[in-house]
């Protein structure tokens, strides 16, 4: 019985690797270092293969549930640091090309790319205005009235 447990705790570490493998989430890296450990329990000779079941068992919930939330935030914390092109547009002064009120959207151009416009606080955003881009929501910039000299 203990050799036919060494196969089966290999197939579950294998098995929950290649799934872990194939996706972008953190999805069964838990069973496969619990299959890793019961694997490594399955060559003591006096550990009954319930045991084992049961280290697996309680390892993978533990493990879930306390390493998935840091390792997550890790996640997040690596996910903000890495800034994109969009993120040099927002702080940027523009020239609004059309006219944005509460109900229209404006124009503005940022290099050879017209973006649709509209002001943060629902103000109207005149004409050949500058204005700062404060944010980005979708394909709409987010500008309020320029309030210095630039």
């Amino acid at each position: 019985m203990e050799n036919f447990m060494v196969w089966i705790w290999l197939s579950v570490v294998i098995i929950s690797l290649i799934i872990e493998l194939s996706t972008t989430q953190l999805v069964s890296i838990w069973f496969t270092l619990s299959g890793a450990i019961s694997l490594g329990l399955s060559f003591i000779p006096s550990f009954p293969w319930w045991g084992q079941v049961l280290v697996f068992a309680i390892l993978s919930v533990v493990s879930c549930f306390t390493l998935r939330p840091l390792i997550m935030k890790w996640q997040k914390k690596q996910d903000r640091a890495t800034n994109t092109n969009l993120d040099l547009i927002v702080g940027m002064y523009v020239r609004v090309l059309k006219r944005a009120d509460f109900d229209n959207l404006g124009e503005a151009k940022i290099g050879d790319v017209v973006w649709s416009i509209k002001s943060q606080d629902g103000s109207t955003l005149e004409e050949n205005e500058i204005v700062k881009i404060v944010a980005i929501e979708g394909n709409k910039l987010i500008a309020t009235k320029q309030t210095k000299d630039i």
